[in-house]
């Protein structure tokens, strides 16, 4: 019988052996090894409160670059892996060359033109996780590879958009109450086999307090074990000292609720740092109140008011501007540190 020429399932060339020999060399066979290996690995807890979100996202499958933003802690990451199963998963650490991180995952050459060959003819989606810190080296890379690369989609996280053409921008919105109490009670069931939760209101009212914001919410719960849910929600105005036991294997800004907010803040202008700090004093205000309270001209306060809405450190809505609690308390730290210095 003659033998039946295939294509190889990492680059797409014909091999010359049977159809059922997957790669044309041994070097493609180690590329997919090592694309598999970048795939994000199934979560080993339980996915709580995102169905809609889930349902949303399916609606944006054809963008060619979706960016899920939103602040720290707000589970960016953990949706994403979620929803782009199968896709290839970019970590970009503090360290993060994107080029490179991208060729690592893709196992070839950190070159440009090495990721456009790799990609060219294929259907693929990349994951690009944690891009606040490099969103403009992210969005240079962006451009060439996807105009060269028609089958490639791309999934950011980031706390800020990427700003490239075709760009869909997905806020992630703290969880729903109802949620943010399931999570609560599922995390802190785990710490604590047999807890009983029973004071629904007091549980509602801690969530409330923590933002619903998943990270801080998975770190209350781990207290659970030396606190009572009661007076847990009464120390949360010390919570970034409380909240600073996330998971040894998180990345280091995530292993507390401080190291979260801080990794956007020291990311700042001197000027951004300046208004943040300035109107931590401030649940919510309007513009007259922080150019009153920074102390720089209005247009200049306007445009720093702007990057932080940009940067989801800031909310606004009907020309009030909000922070989250969490948010607002890193920012009275800063600022007494100032004060101090």
């Amino acid at each position: 019988m003659a033998d039946q020429v295939g294509t190889c399932a990492t680059c797409g060339v014909a091999t010359s052996r049977r159809r059922h020999v997957r790669y044309c060399s041994n070097a493609c066979r180690q590329r997919a090894y090592r694309q598999r290996a970048s795939e994000p690995v199934t979560a080993l807890d339980s996915f709580i409160g995102r169905d809609d979100d889930l349902e949303r996202l399916g609606n944006l499958r054809d963008a060619r670059v979706l960016t899920l933003v939103g602040p720290a802690g707000v589970g960016k990451s953990r949706l994403a892996k979620e929803f782009a199963t199968g896709a290839v998963w970019v970590e970009l650490s503090p360290e993060s060359d994107v080029v490179q991180a991208c060729a690592t995952a893709l196992g070839v050459i950190p070159a440009l033109s090495a990721l456009v060959r790799a990609l060219t003819g294929r259907t693929a989606v990349l994951v690009l996780d944690n891009c606040e810190h490099v969103a403009a080296d992210c969005a240079a890379l962006l451009e060439p590879l996807l105009l060269g690369c028609p089958g490639v989609r791309v999934i950011a996280t980031s706390r800020e958009p990427l700003r490239v053409p075709g760009e869909v921008l997905f806020t992630v919105q703290p969880l729903p109450l109802k949620h943010a109490v399931n999570l609560f009670a599922d995390r802190a069931r785990a710490n604590q086999l047999g807890l009983r939760l029973d004071e629904e209101d007091t549980l509602a009212a801690l969530c409330l307090r923590l933002d619903r914001l998943p990270l801080a919410i998975e770190l209350a719960a781990r207290l659970v074990t030396v606190l009572p849910v009661a007076e847990l929600l009464a120390r949360l105005d010390d919570r970034l000292e409380l909240l600073n036991r996330g998971n040894r294997t998180a990345a280091e800004r995530h292993r507390s609720l401080r190291a979260a907010i801080g990794w956007s803040y020291d990311r700042l202008s001197a000027d951004e740092q300046h208004v943040f700090r300035c109107l931590s004093a401030f649940p919510s205000f309007g513009l007259d109140l922080a150019v009153a309270a920074c102390d720089l001209p209005p247009d200049r306060v306007l445009a720093v008011l702007s990057a932080l809405v940009t940067k989801s450190l800031l909310t606004t809505s009907g020309g009030s501007f909000e922070q989250l609690e969490s948010v607002r308390l890193y920012g009275r730290e800063r600022l007494a540190e100032q004060g101090s210095g």
